[in-house]
């Protein structure tokens, strides 16, 4: 029986697991989805041809209209011929990009489905912070205005997790062209949200964290206040932003030795326990 392996490439793709290369040495066919990436094909294959020497020849882009509007077809066809199949996806597969609908159109063609996992934005940020994984309630993403709406649901899981002493990562949006959002964008929405709501989230002497393209070799962390991270400029996507809650010791520690962030501002915010 034909299998789908949907594998996860990581937040840069260096971070391709062993057994990732294992499966696009084998497999007969590879497709490549990365719209929720702005890694290129180049970078890809750049990477992919230090471990798999007919990558070329193998791999493709494939759409998000293909995967979502069309059932994912390209590789259905493929599956029926016999042959296995890799979609490989920036992240991992069920974590940065949920590729459910994929596992369940393949289960019911009759074919297997594989995950294999890849270094997420989700665990990759926590990691990159030293801060601890079990203090970070739901994670919420900040989205545009659409159709004259502006969501709220960012503001109210920060608000909760605050509330209950836990840290908050805030993914950022994809604009309909592809483009992505980047932090500056991000930090004028949540101020919106404050204006709108006004419970005292994104004031002044709020301190959040700007993650500026981790994993990339140009990787870079921000910590600074919510009035200072609006001043700043910031390079390319992807970004994504930490609000932190009340820190326990260790946690103050590697910000203050990691990132130089000083514990006046951690305590002028509240936030040493």
């Amino acid at each position: 029986m034909a299998t789908l392996y949907i594998v996860g490439a990581g937040v840069y793709p260096d971070y391709i697991s062993l057994r990732g290369v294992e499966i696009l040495r084998k497999v007969a066919r590879a497709f490549c989805e990365l719209y929720t990436s702005p890694i290129s094909l180049e970078t890809l294959l750049k990477v992919l041809r230090n471990y798999v020497e007919d990558i070329d020849g193998k791999i493709e882009i494939i759409s998000r209209r293909e995967i979502e509007d069309e059932s994912c077809r390209r590789i259905i066809e493929e599956l029926k011929k016999g042959n296995d199949v890799a979609l490989l996806v920036p992240g991992d597969p069920m974590f940065a990009t949920t590729h459910s609908a994929i596992r369940i159109i393949v289960r019911k063609s009759g074919f297997n489905c594989e995950i294999v996992h890849g270094v997420s934005i989700l665990n990759a940020a926590v990691s990159l912070l030293g801060l601890s994984p079990y203090r970070f309630g739901p994670v919420a993403t900040v989205v545009y205005p659409r159709m004259g709406v502006l969501p709220e649901r960012a503001y109210d899981v920060v608000l909760h997790n605050l509330r209950n002493n836990l840290h908050t990562l805030l993914l950022l949006d994809i604009r309909d062209d592809g483009g992505f959002m980047t932090a500056e964008e991000a930090l004028n929405i949540l101020s919106e949200l404050e204006h709108r709501r006004r419970e005292g989230l994104f004031v002044n002497d709020r301190v959040i964290i700007v993650l500026e393209r981790v994993g990339f070799p140009d990787q870079k962390v921000h910590v600074a206040t919510f009035e200072e991270a609006r001043e700043r400029r910031y390079g390319a996507p992807p970004h994504s932003i930490v609000v932190p809650s009340r820190l326990s010791p260790v946690e103050q520690d590697l910000l203050h030795v990691e990132f130089g962030v000083s514990y006046e501002i951690l305590e002028k915010a509240g936030l040493l326990l």
